[in-house]
C-alpha cells in the first residue's frame, strides 16, 4: 500500500461520512462533496436474510436508503470481485 492509498483509506470511516452528509445538508449545492458508497457482494445476502427479502429487493432498499441519506452514487462491487478472481 502506498502512502497515498493509506491516506485515502484512513478517510473512509463512518464519522467522516456522517460529517460530510451533515455539511452537504447545510451548504449550497454547488459546494457539496460527492458521496459514493460501494457495496460488497457479501453484504447483500446478509441484509436479504436479515430482513426476509430477496437479494434484489435488499439491493434496491439499501440503495434507496443510502440515497435518502444524501449519497450521490451507490456501486455494487460484484464485477470488481469477479475480475479479481480471474486474475
Amino acid at each position: 500500500m502506498t502512502a497515498e492509498e493509506g491516506v485515502q483509506l484512513s478517510q473512509q470511516n463512518a464519522k467522516d461520512f456522517f460529517r460530510v452528509l451533515n455539511l452537504n445538508k447545510k451548504c449550497d449545492t454547488s459546494k457539496h462533496k460527492v458521496l459514493v458508497v460501494s457495496v460488497c457482494p457479501q453484504s447483500l445476502p446478509y441484509f436479504a436474510a436479515k430482513f426476509n427479502l430477496s437479494v434484489t429487493d435488499a439491493s434496491r432498499r439499501l440503495c434507496g436508503f443510502l440515497k435518502s441519506l444524501g449519497v450521490h452514487y451507490v456501486f455494487d462491487t460484484t464485477i470488481a470481485a469477479d475480475f479479481s478472481i480471474l486474475e
